[in-house]
């Protein structure tokens, strides 16, 4: 049985905890055991992935403690056969352990970004993913979420020829439309049936850009047309004062419910008719994978690997275009009925369904 050790920044609730818990939720359990040492606090993929038996060690690093706790996980990461490393400092921090104090232990590096405009990231975080790149040589794997990803990261110096592509896995028990989901959330929510009603899923972030989605439906406000928006993720609330200015600013009031973070997102998935990204910035997006599982029609923006997720089974608009996004929005709105999206869940269970992508890491841990 080959021990593997995932060393993450943290465990929260965005794409790379996420999938992490997918991977050790569906791993073959008699060939690979697997840990998870998050580097800063406790986070809500925590419970997660202790529920499934899986060992979790937080290190609650700082400036302050940060020799002590290179040694406190060079001593768990000592006799396992790997280490995954999972985002930019977490790929660094990893890398200190594994080939230097741990003498040229075997390390795979998880990436998961793809926009590196400097306009879109942190100085720190390009000053972290350009060091990386050139110790990305001496990695002995390094493995990306999507082409676009790999792409970019090749062009600033990561080594292509320790690199592969392995997208997201969706589990599509959970993400599935369900029609009562739909009436109870429609309900709680003082939605009518027949009301048109849009969704996006994510945090408050300069990369998922809504202020080009705040253009677009105003631009649906200014042709007098009917709908409902809901947006959930963390910060997408009533207390973000900056996001309730440019919904008072485009008059959207009563039109946007800010739902904040959310653990019925698949309910509120089937409650939807169509799903938007406006991004600018994205590698292999889990909610568009999750509300195609769901049978949404979506609406995205041409970042990342998006526009090959859903093919022909939706629209894609330039980013920052807020008027060919309302454009399409519009032809939505313009049916006297939207019907769910059998086309996009089909193409997920034929790419991406869970097991199939797990497995594929699992071979890779096989390989190294």
């Amino acid at each position: 049985m080959k021990k593997v050790i995932h060393i993450i920044t943290g465990l929260g609730s965005g794409g790379a905890e996420n999938m992490l818990y997918k991977l050790v939720k569906y791993s073959n359990r008699s060939l690979y055991h697997h840990e998870v040492i998050s580097l800063v606090s406790e986070g809500v993929m925590e419970k997660r992935i202790k529920a499934e038996g899986i060992t979790v060690h937080s290190i609650n690093l700082s400036k302050k403690n940060l020799f002590r706790s290179l040694l406190k996980v060079r001593e768990i990461c000592k006799n396992f056969d790997i280490i995954n490393t999972w985002l930019y400092h977490a790929d660094f921090f990893g890398f200190i352990v594994a080939k230097i104090l741990l003498s040229n232990k075997k390390l795979i590096w998880n990436i998961r970004h793809s926009n590196l405009d400097k306009h879109a990231n942190k100085s720190l975080t390009l000053k972290i993913m350009k060091m990386n790149s050139l110790l990305s040589r001496y990695v002995n794997c390094i493995t990306f979420n999507s082409n676009e990803a790999l792409l970019n990261h090749v062009k600033v110096g990561y080594a292509e020829e320790k690199s592969l592509v392995i997208p997201n896995g969706f589990e599509l028990d959970k993400f599935k439309f369900n029609q009562e989901d739909r009436m109870k959330v429609r309900k709680g929510l003082s939605l009518h049936e027949n009301d048109k009603v849009f969704i996006t899923v994510g945090r408050w972030h300069v990369q998922k850009d809504y202020h080009t989605l705040m253009k677009a439906l105003h631009e649906l406000k200014l042709k007098k047309v009917e709908f409902k928006f809901l947006m959930v993720g963390t910060n997408l609330e009533n207390s973000n004062k900056e996001l309730v200015a440019l919904i008072t600013k485009y008059n959207l009031i009563n039109d946007v419910f800010l739902l904040g973070r959310r653990n019925d997102i698949p309910a509120l998935l089937s409650a939807a008719d169509v799903y938007v990204s406006s991004s600018i910035g994205e590698s292999f997006s889990n909610a568009i994978g999750e509300a195609m599982a769901s049978e949404l029609h979506c609406v995205v923006t041409d970042v990342g690997d998006s526009k090959m997720m859903i093919g022909e089974t939706g629209k894609i608009v330039n980013p920052r275009d807020h008027f060919n996004m309302a454009l399409e929005l519009m032809y939505f709105i313009n049916r006297p009925e939207i019907e769910r999206n059998r086309d996009a869940r089909e193409r997920v269970i034929e790419r991406y369904e869970v097991q199939s992508v797990v497995n594929r890491l699992d071979g890779n841990f096989s390989k190294i």
